[in-house]
């Protein structure tokens, strides 16, 4: 009886019957859970298509630097899989200028932690001291791929489709496209691209994108989702049946969601009209610092908020 009463709630006060997939709640509700597993799998194998991944251990999502001092970083879901490959899982809301190099400095937390425990194993297998220079180690790293879904489009350079969505990069020698390495892989989904109707669907891919950019508008499970993997989804996804509990939740983080926005919005309007009378330059300085303060209002650390902006603490205090 109380359940039932929690979905009757829960249906009338949302006035929506299925979530919205990009708020952190329902992201990692639906990637982020052991339950769920097989949901991330089958994101990830639909994405990187290069490799099979059959299993994915979670890992812990906050990663720290290798001294005190460093900066820490907290991804939205990270996790490996079974050829020891680290997968950074993130959702990015709204626009970031440098969230690239953000995405380069992301893999470099994955890349310190298999140096550290290979030198925690040599130290173990040889029962030596931890002076540093004993240490031997043959710098095989396992992959690192980062893969980002964005609610807005990069600027690409040259003639960058319109309507290409999905980008993969990793790095290559300059005149052949030779790999250097496989370690390294970013993969950006950028949902700022993508403008399919629902009867412009073809992929499993761009039903995926559909999905993240529009399943809380819609209102029943069109012909085109009618497959057990789909319907699935919509079914982990309808607010009525969420308990109560997960719904209190689910509003929270949309609330959160919601002063996000408002805080961008707000602040690329004053940055604007004062960036007129101070130069585009610092007009983008003047906008970093006012998000990043309003990010401090609402809980979030100043690391935390000067990392997500992409501007540095003493920028922030001498502001």
């Amino acid at each position: 009886m109380n359940a039932t009463i929690a979905k009757e709630k829960n249906e009338k006060k949302s006035g929506q019957k299925y979530a919205e997939l990009l708020c952190d709640f329902m992201f990692k509700r639906l990637f982020g859970s052991e339950s769920n597993k097989d949901v991330l799998i089958d994101f990830l194998n639909m994405i990187l298509q290069d490799h099979e991944i059959v299993d994915v251990d979670f890992i812990p999502t906050e990663h720290l630097g290798l001294t005190k001092e460093d900066r820490k970083a907290v991804f939205d879901i990270s996790c490996t899989c079974q050829n020891g490959e680290t997968l950074i899982i993130e959702v990015q809301k709204g626009y970031q200028e440098y969230f690239r190099k953000r995405a380069v400095f992301y893999t470099s937390y994955p890349i310190n932690e298999q140096g550290r425990r290979a030198k925690e194993e040599f130290i173990k297998n040889h029962q030596c001291k931890d002076d540093g220079e004993s240490f031997r180690w043959d710098f095989n790293l396992k992959p690192v791929t980062v893969v980002a879904i964005l609610n807005f489009k990069f600027d690409h350079a040259g003639s960058w489709p319109e309507d290409q969505y999905n980008s993969s990069y990793r790095l290559r020698e300059d005149s052949t496209g030779e790999v250097m390495t496989d370690v390294l892989r970013y993969v950006f989904l950028e949902l700022g691209r993508f403008h399919k109707r629902l009867w412009e669907l073809e992929s499993v891919f761009d039903k995926w994108m559909y999905l993240l950019k529009h399943m809380h508008e819609m209102v029943d499970i069109p012909q085109i989702f009618q497959t057990p993997d789909f319907k699935r989804l919509f079914i982990l996804s309808e607010i009525d049946n969420f308990t109560a509990e997960e719904y209190s939740e689910y509003q929270k983080s949309l609330t959160r969601m919601s002063d996000y926005y408002n805080i961008i919005d707000s602040a690329e309007k004053r940055a604007r009209e004062e960036g007129r009378e101070e130069g585009r330059e610092e007009g983008e300085k003047i906008k970093a610092i006012q998000i990043a303060q309003k990010l401090i209002s609402t809980g979030m650390s100043l690391e935390e908020a000067c990392d997500f902006v992409g501007i540095s603490k003493d920028t922030m205090i001498l502001s």
